[in-house]
């Protein structure tokens, strides 16, 4: 979910209730501290691990997001950062054990509403890396996103009205609820219109186009299905393995591939998993792409297909018994 969504659904919570100003305030932070995330990304930039250090990765578990929410509520605390942020915005951090408890309250909403999302959250990470996900929601619902910006771009100018924060919450619960529901009855409908409990649907940006999945032992096929239309107009076939030029040593360059901290990152955020392979000058040049993602890309263009395109594949060269991922 979007950053203002995040933040809305606290900040109306918490007001809707009539909680103290330094409690909505915790919990708001709680509500947006996980996506703090993106400043860890220059950890694994610089030594890549897997950590889960990444957007949606540690700090968005309920163990390490309890520690986030608390760290980020200390911090919005500080006399320094409280002077700056309170010139632009009704802004009373306090850190004390109730405001804890909000500010973790906000985080378990915030885990909530990205487990409705494509992809989902690793909720009970360290124990257990498995992403959790509904497929509901796109990664960012466009729709929601809009409503959620009007409203904040509104309660900025005019904060604290009883009424005008009751009627929001009634809204953005109808919109969400509603959208939800529609987004349930379409992902079910794609589902049954393939007849195959072995295919997995994944949303896109539309709530009524939707990706399926097939994966098979040697291949991997992605249907595309409209649900005003009622019919698939998209599909392909992606080999797992796709030796586009042969040479000597392949399984020991997949397997040294395996081992990089990049590829397990990789294979870790992706719906599944395909190679294409080929063999130059000694060194064999192995791209990781998922097949989902692909296909997503297929009606964007310019700037987002190029960062959707090096988020959605990952390249690893293997001279001998070294390999070094692009």
């Amino acid at each position: 979910m979007d950053l203002f969504t995040h933040a809305l659904f606290p900040y109306l919570l918490g007001n809707y209730f009539k909680k103290k100003k330094e409690e909505i305030t915790a919990f708001v932070i709680g509500g947006i501290a996980p996506d703090f995330d993106i400043f860890l990304l220059l950890i694994q930039y610089l030594y890549p691990t897997f950590f889960l250090i990444t957007h949606r990765g540690i700090t968005h578990s309920f163990f390490f997001g309890f520690f986030t929410g608390v760290i980020i509520l200390y911090l919005a605390s500080s006399n320094a950062i409280k002077k700056i942020l309170q010139k632009y915005i009704h802004f009373e951090p306090v850190f004390s054990r109730r405001n804890i408890v909000y500010a973790f309250a906000g985080v378990i909403i915030h885990l909530i509403l990205d487990y409705s999302t494509s992809g989902g959250v690793p909720l009970f990470y360290p124990f257990d890396a498995t992403r959790y996900s509904t497929e509901l929601f796109f990664y960012t619902d466009i729709y929601l996103t809009i409503v959620s910006l009007i409203m904040v771009i509104y309660l900025f100018r005019k904060p604290f009205q009883t009424r005008t924060i009751t009627k929001f919450l009634i809204i953005l619960l109808l919109i969400s609820g509603g959208l939800g529901a529609l987004r349930f009855a379409e992902k079910s409908s794609a589902e049954q219109f393939f007849h195959d409990f072995s295919i997995k649907s994944f949303p896109t940006m539309d709530p009524f186009d939707w990706y399926a999945q097939k994966e098979e032992s040697t291949k991997i096929e992605i249907y595309e299905y409209n649900g005003l239309k009622g019919t698939s107009q998209y599909n392909d076939t992606f080999p797992r393995l796709n030796v586009i030029s042969g040479g000597d040593g392949l399984d020991n360059a997949l397997h040294l591939a395996d081992e990089l901290p990049q590829l397990k990152m990789f294979r870790w955020r992706a719906h599944s998993v395909a190679v294409n392979a080929s063999y130059n000058n000694e060194t064999w040049s192995l791209e990781y792409y998922d097949p989902v993602q692909k296909a997503e890309m297929r009606g964007i263009s310019g700037i987002f297909r190029r960062a959707g395109a090096s988020f959605g594949s990952l390249t690893i060269n293997v001279t001998g018994d070294k390999a070094v991922a692009r």
